[in-house]
């Protein structure tokens, strides 16, 4: 109603003005009347004054009026109009009041029905407080416990924004928990391992999913196991991050050591044992293996049962050893021989140390074992070429090629030791597993109030309901006494206490540990843990435990292998050290600084302050350090150093450079080897092998060494071979199958022949044969040589020495020549067998000959004939008919002994025996007979042919030094000289025995009694003629 006041006032002041201004407007513009006028004179005229208003009347007043009435008149029009408005705006202004009314009234009744609202709402927010505040204490509880973990924990939403993080986690990175809320899981810029792995989560349709990342925390990057779980649909996930940095570390370290200890006892050079009392071996290395000729030491430790029976050749070699081990404790460099696999004959060299108990009790002999073949060979190749050098010149060529083959696979052998202790090392791989927590809530009364187990097997006895019952009633006595104490101590301190504890796997039972005490090494049945118990307000701790078996499981194993590596390092024969970049030693074993010259590691570590003056020349060490930074690790690296009491000694190193995760060097550590001994006996080969080629290069020939392939390619070849083929070693080692083309080509065959054979049979070989020179001229050349095979049997080699022989080739060419002529001659005089016995054993040769048949033959009356005809025709004669005779001799396979004059001597069974010797000599004479009838005397008459035969033993053979002769001594030779001396012409005379032995074969005519001179008087047959067949 108030609002309506202006209007109305409004409207009175329009009322009020418009009568007045249109009254004056009136009289001001009407024509001015009589008596107005004579009351005021007109003023007179002023040029000066100013010119009339223009409100005023103009002259033409009449007009003026009747337009001002017109305007007038329109104004009171327009005045009409608006009091029009006014009244209609009034009553406007009437129905809005009434309608204001009625809102207020309304507004009074909803007010009412607010006040019921806001009561009812009052109590609902109550209600709500109360809840909030419900949730706020369950939040706090929750918060406590996150915080009570020792790890980190967030809350990622599905757009990869933190929704919440935990106290530790802020603290991780000096941040205030809210400054993470609905930021990017990657605006700290820390891993972006983390950020993959929560995007590839939440794409995936896993609900939880754990792996390992690394981050950035402080500065220094640090390893987490990072476990995740979707909640409310997958549109949000927690995830809890547990910091192994220190495991990763121990780990690593573990590896380290493991690798390190491992390192050296699978590629020392030495063998590394360790043996039973009673021979048997506990554990070796693979450097044992090989020397003993195993592939592996598990399957040298499967074959060798006994070690005293089944390696060393002498048997008692090991009762010393074992004796001297017994009274002494250890042994050094105690030599013997010992079989390798193969049967093989080797030379080793052990240092070993018994191992008791700390009450005495013997556990194992350990050791170190050294092949010391090379050495021994080396030893004794010296003193061969010492011995061989002091023989005559004449034997020098076969003894250089001898000593040249000893020499080269001494050389081989050495190369490849070397090469195979450049062993490829071996890494040992762990793997490990995620570890999760367990959270309790225990009260001050050891009342379970809470358990939260992502891992229900690390949970003892996991089948029984806990909360809401005592730890007494859950776990064993021992277990639950020692938690009521942690329990106390944190409640009690108000400060987190840290413990390890065990617990039995599975359910407890009183039989098997009454009070719950487990074995340290019981992983089988036993659990352990590491927690933090931290204190909670009303009187509560959180109980935060972690399964630590595996950990405490590596822990005992590297304590163990520690032990065994420890007891390696102190005990092995070879040096072994960690020095700085600087040259500082960090450590050091007994026995380089036994090698050094000082009485204790401590000692060689107090007194060298940089181990880099300790080299002879210092551009060695310098060499060392520069192949170190460039290729990491060096083998073999041999110097000459300073012992501390100033001797110099030769050694070889095994080094390599250990290096952090950001690649700085944190060490060198490696082997060290006194090779002083090899290199004197290197010095002193060495030597031999000048003196050989000094004797080498005065010898006629060439030395070669080629490879054992299709071309045959020349690797080393002599300065002698100039003088031999005309071509200069270069010549023959640049062109492939050079060495074959020296070969005459007529030769080729046999001498490929021949050295495929030595090959295949694994034998020397030596061969003569033709070469053409780079002149084109032809010589003759023995050459002598050995095939060299590699470890696996493969032919590498072949390796020999070539010397002209062709003045010798003639002279013997010459020589064959003469032999065969006095060889024929021999032939003639003397039976084959018997001239090659006496060629062979320069002395009287005669054999008995159990049976013989013995033909003299005697041309009658020749005497009569001599006289009749010259001596050079009588011999011509003669020749002719006793050629016939050898003929038929050769024919019938007799032996002819000899002639005498006129007489012919043949014998059937001597010097080779034969079965039918009587029936050959029957038919020799016959043909004799036959033969005799083509010669003619000077008067026509036929030759008579006077024939004896007998048969017995004789004795055959060659007596005297000169003018050798084949001939028969006996009875029975005496008996066919009397049958022929006391028969007749143109017959035949045998003995009763021969007849006995043909009467079945031959026509015999008995001639009756004859008395033979020196025998009396025999039965005696003619012989006729062949029974026929």
């Amino acid at each position: 109603m108030t609002s309506s006041l202006p209007l109305k006032h409004l409207a009175n002041a329009i009322d009020t003005l418009s009568d007045p201004v249109i009254s004056a407007m009136t009289q001001r513009f009407s024509p001015p009347s009589a008596a107005s006028n004579a009351q005021q004179p007109s003023p007179s005229p002023d040029p000066a004054a100013p010119a009339a208003s223009p409100l005023e009347p103009p002259p033409d007043e009449s007009s003026q009026r009747v337009a001002l009435q017109a305007q007038v008149e329109a104004l009171q029009a327009e005045v009409a109009e608006l009091r029009q408005t006014l009244c209609d705006r009034t009553q406007t202004l009437e129905q809005l009041t009434r309608d204001k009314a009625a809102l207020e009234k309304k507004y009074q009744e909803q007010t009412a029905h607010l006040k019921v609202s806001n009561d009812t709402l009052v109590a609902e927010v109550v209600k709500q407080t109360q809840a909030e505040n419900a949730l706020r204490d369950a939040k706090d509880q929750l918060q406590a416990i996150l915080d009570a973990v020792p790890g980190i924990v967030s809350w990622i939403s599905s757009d990869l924004r933190y929704l919440g993080v935990n106290r530790h986690l802020a603290q991780t990175f000096k941040m205030p928990a809210e400054a993470f809320t609905n930021q990017d899981i990657g605006f700290l810029h820390t891993s972006t391992e983390f950020n993959q792995f929560v995007a590839d989560f939440f794409q995936s349709d896993q609900q939880d999913a754990f792996k390992e990342v690394s981050a950035y925390v402080g500065g220094n990057r640090r390893q987490f196991l990072i476990v995740a779980q979707k909640y409310n649909e997958g549109k949000a996930a927690f995830t809890v991050g547990i910091d192994i940095s220190e495991r990763k570390q121990a780990e690593e370290a573990l590896r380290e050591a493991e690798a390190k200890y491992r390192n050296i006892f699978e590629n020392t050079v030495e063998g590394i044992f360790q043996t039973t009392s009673d021979g048997h071996y506990v554990s070796a290395n693979p450097a044992l293996a090989r020397i003993y000729g195993y592939d592996s030491p598990a399957d040298m430790m499967a074959n060798i049962t006994s070690i005293q029976q089944q390696l060393y050749v002498n048997p008692k070699r090991r009762e010393e050893f074992t004796r001297t081990l017994q009274q002494h404790g250890s042994v050094k460099n105690f030599e013997s021989q010992v079989y390798q696999r193969d049967g093989n004959i080797i030379w080793i060299s052990e240092n070993a140390r018994s191992v008791h108990t700390d009450d005495g009790t013997l556990l194992y002999y350990e050791g170190t074992v050294e092949d010391i073949s090379d050495r021994k060979e080396v030893e004794a190749a010296l003193q061969r070429a010492n011995e061989e050098l002091e023989q005559r010149v004449t034997a020098r060529t076969e003894a250089l090629s001898a000593a040249n083959e000893r020499l080269m696979t001494e050389i081989r052998e050495r190369q490849r030791a070397e090469e195979e202790l450049q062993a490829s090392t071996a890494e040992l791989k762990a793997l490990f597993a995620a570890m999760t927590d367990v959270i309790t809530v225990f009260d001050a009364e050891g009342q379970y109030l809470n358990i939260v187990a992502t891992n229900s097997a690390l949970v003892y006895n996991p089948e029984t309901e806990r909360e809401g019952k005592n730890i007494y009633d859950v776990l064993p006595p021992y277990q639950a006494q020692l938690f009521m104490r942690h329990i106390q101590q944190a409640l009690n301190t108000r400060q987190p206490v840290r413990l390890d504890y065990s617990l039995p796997i599975g359910e407890w039972r009183d039989d098997t540990h009454p009070d719950g005490i487990a074995a340290p090494e019981d992983f089988e049945t036993t659990a352990w843990y590491t927690a933090i118990v931290s204190p909670m307000p009303n009187n509560r701790v959180i109980w935060v435990a972690r399964d630590i078996t595996e950990r405490r499981r590596a822990d005992l194993a590297l304590q163990r292998a520690e032990e065994k590596y420890r007891s390696i390092f102190e005990n092995v024969a070879e040096g072994i050290f960690q020095v700085d970049d600087q040259g500082r030693c960090l450590s050091a074993n007994p026995a380089l600084a036994r090698m050094l010259g000082y009485l204790s590691p401590a000692e060689l570590i107090g007194q060298v302050s940089d181990i880099r003056r300790l080299y002879v020349d210092a551009e060695h060490r310098h060499a060392l350090e520069h192949q170190l930074h460039a290729r990491g690790s060096v083998a073999k690296f041999e110097s000459q150093i300073y012992r501390a009491d100033g001797t110099i000694i030769w050694v070889s190193e095994n080094v390599r450079t250990v290096k952090n995760s950001s690649g700085q060097i944190l060490y060198y550590e490696g082997t060290v080897a006194d090779i002083t001994q090899r290199k004197q006996a290197e010095e002193a080969l060495r030597a031999s092998q000048r003196d050989l080629a000094t004797l080498m290069g005065n010898l006629a020939g060439m030395a070669y060494r080629r490879m054992c392939d299709h071309e045959r390619q020349v690797a080393f070849v002599s300065e002698g071979c100039y003088e031999l083929t005309g071509y200069q070693p270069d010549e023959l080692m640049q062109v492939n199958g050079a060495f074959g083309r020296l070969v005459h080509p007529e030769d080729h065959a046999y001498v490929g022949e021949k050295l495929q054979r030595a090959i295949q049979e694994r034998q020397p070989f030596e061969t003569i044969y033709r070469m053409i020179t780079a002149a084109g001229e032809q010589k003759w050349v023995l050459e002598k040589g050995v095939c060299t095979y590699a470890a696996d049997g493969t032919p590498e080699f072949i390796e020999g020495f070539v010397t002209d022989i062709t003045e010798r080739k003639q002279i013997e060419e010459a020589l064959q020549i003469e032999r065969e002529k006095s060889e024929r001659l021999l032939l003639n005089i003397l039976p084959e067998s018997i001239a090659e016995e006496l060629k062979q054993q320069h002395q009287s040769v005669a054999y008995r000959f159990d049976e013989a048949t013995i033909l003299f033959a005697d041309i009658v009356d020749f005497t009569g004939l001599s006289v009749a005809i010259a001596p050079t025709d009588l011999v011509n004669l003669l020749n002719q008919i006793f050629s016939i005779f050898d003929q038929l001799a050769e024919t019938h396979g007799l032996e002819k002994i000899k002639t005498i004059g006129d007489a012919y001597m043949v014998v059937g069974g001597v010097p080779n025996p034969m079965a039918n010797h009587t029936e050959a000599i029957a038919d020799m004479a016959l043909d004799m007979q036959q033969a005799i009838t083509q010669f003619k005397r000077q008067d026509g008459a036929s030759f008579g042919l006077r024939i004896g035969i007998a048969t017995g033993p004789v004795v055959a053979g060659v007596i005297g030094k000169r003018k050798f002769s084949y001939d028969l001594w006996g009875d029975a030779v005496n008996v066919a000289s009397r049958m022929e001396s006391q028969g007749q012409a143109n017959h035949i005379q045998v003995t009763k025995q021969v007849y006995r032995r043909l009467n079945d074969q031959y026509h015999f005519q008995k001639r009756g009694t004859v008395t033979i001179k020196g025998r009396g008087e025999m039965t005696t047959y003619w012989l006729l003629h062949r029974r026929h067949r």
